[in-house]
């Protein structure tokens, strides 16, 4: 029975033009609403539907970031590091006990060259999981104007028993005037007048609980709006066709051929069944050998690089001891070297001269990973299946409940019918009960019962008439008729 309804609303808001933003606190306090008015305030302010909203949007940002991976990704790194102690130099890799200064920069770049069409099937996929998540916002409005009309026409409802109960405590009130007079002037016993008074007061209880009705069905409509004040909230009471005795009610089959084409909820698992069928390529694409181009450039500087090529000093060497001239150590042997300046070899010059590039093609081919590329394609075998069970059970569940509803519209109008004759057999019979009860042929209690009767008929009637309009109306949704009150 859930999705029954939301063709009627789905149609329902199709109805419906323009937008509402604000117009709750824009439109006068005291103006009534008419159902499409509460219809797309609801589509666009209800809480449940922005919820769906939400999801949408997460939806559409992984649509975006399934792009962005074609993208080359790009990083930099910097670091300042400090040495003490015994330490390797990290340009030179000498050994140093001085305090070392050093700083290491580089850029990097990787662009994916082939992936097994694993990048590209993802785009695909989050574009048909975005286009359900479309889907499921209307179906979201839809639960939701369903609650908004079924508020609507129990207000509707309501009404139209108070009119009737409110007409029935008139003429009550009139039948005891005249009764009084009778009684005063003798006609009648007095019991006929504490009967009438009785009915009378029966008569405003059905009236109060009427009204009560009203205030409960307006207020659930207050709520559902997220509105404020319920008692400054008012709807427009449109005038309801009576329903034509001789109508005949479309074929489900025929019914359901259209409405197939056009429910949300169908079109969502269809798009989702096609989303799973990606999905199992995107799990196969582990198969594939992955292919991908990077490229880097790095650079550095250490305190404790000295510059390459420095100056020597005229006349000036340094003496090294290299080894000894005899067996007993008596006669070292020296080096002489010229004596050089040790320049500091600036910042600037050594990121210059440190400068290193790089160029790499990975390839990696997948031999055995425990089985699990295998796995995650059973698995995403198993969501399509799944998916294409559920996009068969929404058209079953459609298809039944088309059948329901044609049925139910039958039944509403049989019983429409029926009531119909009943009220107006009825009312042939209290009229001529209220003649016998002026003229004294027949007491207050038997008038009574028979004024209880078309009450009820009266009542009766007006339920099978709104019952049969709503059904009605969902059969026209199906249709593709234009849904209007």
């Amino acid at each position: 029975m859930k999705n029954l309804p939301k063709c009627l609303l789905l149609a329902l808001g199709l109805s419906v033009a323009g937008t509402v933003g604000g117009y709750a606190q824009e439109r006068p306090a005291n103006e009534a609403w008419t159902l499409e008015e509460a219809l797309e305030y609801a589509r666009l302010h209800n809480l449940q539907v922005r919820q769906s909203l939400v999801q949408k949007e997460v939806a559409e940002v992984d649509l975006r970031q399934s792009k962005y991976a074609l993208l080359p990704t790009a990083v930099a790194n910097a670091s300042h590091t400090y040495n003490y102690g015994s330490s390797v130099d990290p340009l030179t890799s000498e050994f140093r006990t001085e305090q070392i200064r050093s700083n290491n920069i580089s850029a990097s770049s990787v662009v994916p060259l082939f992936q097994g069409f694993q990048l590209r099937k993802q785009i695909q996929q989050n574009r048909l999981d975005l286009a359900a998540n479309t889907k499921d916002v209307a179906a979201t409005q839809n639960d939701i104007m369903l609650q908004i009309v079924t508020a609507y026409l129990n207000i509707l409802f309501a009404d139209e028993v108070a009119k009737a109960a409110e007409l029935q405590q008139a003429t009550t009130q009139q039948q005891l005037e005249r009764t009084r007079i009778l009684f005063k002037a003798g006609s009648v016993a007095e019991t006929n007048v504490l009967e009438l008074e009785s009915q009378l007061a029966s008569d405003e209880l059905n009236l109060i609980n009427a009204q009560n009705q009203i205030d409960v069905a307006r207020l659930t409509l207050v709520q559902l709006l997220n509105l404020g004040n319920p008692e400054d909230f008012d709807v427009v009471i449109p005038e309801i066709p009576e329903p034509a005795l001789d109508a005949t009610i479309v074929a489900p089959d025929q019914v359901y051929d259209v409405a197939v084409q056009v429910l949300p909820e169908i079109e969502a698992a269809d798009l989702r069944v096609q989303s799973a069928e990606v999905g199992v390529g995107i799990a196969r694409a582990a198969y594939y050998p992955r292919l991908s181009f990077s490229a880097a450039i790095f650079t550095g500087y250490s305190s404790g690089r000295v510059f390459p090529f420095p100056e020597t000093i005229e006349g000036v060497f340094n003496r090294q001891l290299v080894g000894f001239q005899d067996a007993d150590g008596t006669q070292p042997f020296y080096l002489y070297t010229p004596a050089s300046v040790r320049e500091e070899y600036l910042f600037s010059d050594q990121i210059e001269d440190n400068l290193g590039k790089q160029i790499q093609f990975s390839l990696t081919v997948p031999i055995f990973n425990g089985l699990q590329a295998r796995s995650a394609v059973a698995r995403a075998k198993l969501n399509q299946q799944a998916a294409q069970l559920n996009a068969d059970f929404e058209r079953n569940q459609l298809r039944q409940n088309i059948e329901q509803a044609a049925a139910d519209a039958r039944a509403a109008l049989r019983a429409y019918v029926a009531s119909k004759r009943q009220v107006e057999a009825l009312e042939r019979s209290f009229r001529n009960a209220e003649l016998r009860l002026n003229a004294g042929v027949i007491n207050s209690t038997d008038f009574n019962v028979i004024a209880n009767d078309y009450r009820r008929a009266q009542t009766d009637l007006i339920q099978a008439k709104y019952d049969y309009f709503f059904k009605l109306k969902v059969l026209d949704y199906y249709q593709g008729n234009k849904i209007t009150f």
